[in-house]
């Protein structure tokens, strides 16, 4: 994928293989190409700003807090019938 050489900067064009334009073509349906890229683009950002904080709070989940997990669990009772 590359930008188009004479767009203006602030609408840039970019440029696709035949094979992923015509991926692009089925993908869409209906929906004006721009839009869907701008979508698809909008989708994988909130995507890995969502897989960005899962792994920090796998980070976080050390050995330690999860000793310490496990002490809470075993010292809160639960309620039976």
């Amino acid at each position: 994928m590359k930008v188009a050489k004479k767009s203006p900067e602030s609408r840039q064009t970019i440029t696709l293989p035949r094979s992923a334009f015509d991926i692009l073509d089925v993908l869409r349906g209906e929906t004006p190409k721009s839009v869907f890229v701008q979508e698809l683009i909008e989708r994988e950002k909130r995507r890995r700003e969502r897989e960005a904080f899962y792994r920090k709070a796998v980070d976080a989940y050390t050995p330690e807090v999860q000793a310490e997990t496990l002490k809470l669990n075993e010292a809160t009772p639960f309620a039976t019938e």
